[in-house]
């Protein structure tokens, strides 16, 4: 034994009492042992990294490598290796019985040994994090974190029975009774473990997706999933942290689905002015039939509707016979514009219909699929359909409904005052 051989040493050393020999030789030991535990994590880290710094392996696996390096796994594993020396020749340089430091030392080295093996688990999962925990398709990184707190949590597990001289099930069973104490601190992780398992499962949800959460403010693409929280980076660049039991528990909007069917829905409506509605007229009419979309319409509308007049029509009044409107014909012309574009999906669905009218007008609701899921062009395709709407509406005798604004009341005011001098001159 090396410290027997230092005791041994010390005792021509007469002015000392044969603790104090004992003692210093122990003394010694340990700090030879620190020492030789020291450079052996050293060795053992220059080893790993010159074995695996080599351009065979940053050629061959450049993403591991990158994750190694990010990890910092080579340093954790010449720890893990020191620790293994020391345990080996813990018993070379401190006895296990009869010394004064043996029971001191045996737990510092079990100890150590424990935060080492700790870190170099901790490690091994951050390398699979980097790897694959930013997979769009099947985000683990929360499941990663869950591992992470259960190597910490056995950790400190095997910590705390080195310390108290216990087995570990011993500390287990004085833990139980503080279970539900536990359960409150890690009450977030324990269900944030369980929502990302069903997000991943399920395929609720993977970064990359453009999410719509109202209730925290979220629009915006996902760009993080961790065991806790849903980060979101919003289209103004704002970042929004949403809890991930909250995404399971409360109701959100997917738009991967949208961009997946290739096309994107245009859902708007023209609220019409209900006074400018009505039948067509003659002369109405033969401007209509000039319009190329629906002269066949038209044509073939009038031959129907004059065959029904003669048959059953009473010319005394307009109600007993058939008659086309100004906004059944816009909303005919409206429909075979859009069948007439290329950027509308004609695989979708692709309709013009009336809502229920309000106190703005009637409603005439384009609905229909753009043929990209682009946002730009999708603006600018819905931008150029209501454009060349709004703008054929008073060749149809309509017009759109707008609340007077001070503008008209100031010129409808001029108009009454005007007649009024008028009248009086």
């Amino acid at each position: 034994m090396f410290v027997e051989w230092l005791t041994r040493l010390l005792d021509s050393c007469s002015f000392l009492s044969q603790r104090a020999k004992t003692l210093s030789a122990e003394i010694l030991g340990i700090l030879v042992f620190a020492l030789l535990v020291y450079l052996a994590s050293k060795i053992c880290k220059g080893l790993l990294h010159l074995v695996f710094n080599r351009t065979f392996f940053s050629k061959k696996f450049p993403h591991f490598m990158e994750a190694v390096e990010k990890s910092k796994i080579l340093g954790a594993a010449g720890y893990a290796l020191s620790a293994l020396v020391a345990i080996h020749l813990y018993t070379v340089f401190l006895p296990l019985e009869g010394a004064i430091l043996a029971s001191f030392m045996s737990k510092v080295t079990g100890i150590y040994a424990a935060a080492c093996f700790m870190w170099l688990f901790v490690s091994a999962v951050n390398v699979l994090d980097c790897m694959y925990g930013q997979n769009p398709n099947v985000p683990l990184r929360g499941v990663f974190q869950a591992g992470k707190i259960i190597i910490y949590l056995l950790g400190a597990l095997v910590i705390v029975s080195i310390l108290i001289s216990k087995k570990p099930m011993y500390v287990i069973t004085g833990l139980s009774a503080a279970a539900a104490v536990f359960m409150l601190i890690f009450k977030d992780p324990i269900l944030g473990f369980a929502a990302g398992i069903q997000l991943a499962s399920n395929h609720l949800l993977k970064i990359g997706d453009w999410i719509t959460m109202e209730s925290h403010g979220a629009d915006g693409t996902v760009i993080d999933i961790t065991l806790t929280t849903v980060r979101v980076q919003n289209f103004d660049n704002t970042l929004v942290n949403v809890p991930a039991y909250d995404l399971v528990s409360r109701p959100f909007q997917n738009w991967s689905g949208m961009f997946q069917s290739g096309a994107r829905r245009i859902k708007r409506s023209i609220n019409i002015d209900v006074e400018t509605i009505k039948f067509l007229d003659k002369d109405l009419f033969e401007r209509l039939k000039k319009i190329k979309l629906i002269s066949g319409y038209l044509k073939e509308k009038e031959a129907e509707i004059r065959a029904f007049n003669e048959e059953h029509g009473n010319k005394e009044s307009v109600l007993n016979g058939r008659h086309l409107t100004n906004v059944g014909t816009f909303r005919q012309y409206a429909e075979a514009y859009l069948n007439s574009l290329s950027t509308i999906d004609h695989k979708q669905t692709c309709m013009v219909r009336q809502l229920a009218p309000t106190t703005a007008g009637l409603p005439l609701e384009i609905y229909c699929f753009t043929a990209t899921t682009e946002w730009l062009k999708y603006e600018g395709i819905q931008s150029d359909v209501f454009d060349h709407l709004y703008s054929v509406m008073p060749e149809f005798d309509l017009f759109p409904y707008q609340q007077p604004a001070g503008r008209n009341v100031n010129q409808a005011a001029r108009v009454v005052f005007t007649k009024a001098n008028q009248e009086n001159l």
